[in-house]
């Protein structure tokens, strides 16, 4: 699997591992995908429709990490965000 990072339109970063996973958990429903530039749509677990924009790893900010799990990469997240949305993955 790719090891491709998308920057949602809620402000949060995600690992292809992490899109998958919400994909095949049924957490996200898929909406609309762009073959050309890579772009998803999905729908969350609120009904919002969230854009997934793939960005290289080179641009994500200071705060932003990518670990490395059994499954695959994570986004580690350092910044001040909200609390998590149901169905989003929190660090361990």
């Amino acid at each position: 699997m790719s090891d491709c990072v998308y920057e949602g339109s809620d402000g949060r970063y995600y690992t292809a591992v992490q899109l998958w996973e919400r994909l095949e958990s049924e957490t996200w429903k898929p909406c609309a995908w762009d073959p050309d530039t890579g772009r998803e749509w999905v729908q969350t677990p609120d009904g919002d429709l969230l854009a997934l924009t793939p960005v290289p790893e080179s641009e994500l900010p200071e705060a932003v990490e990518l670990e490395s799990h059994p499954a695959g990469q994570r986004v580690d997240d350092q910044r001040d965000l909200p609390l998590t949305a149901p169905g989003e993955w929190e660090h361990a």
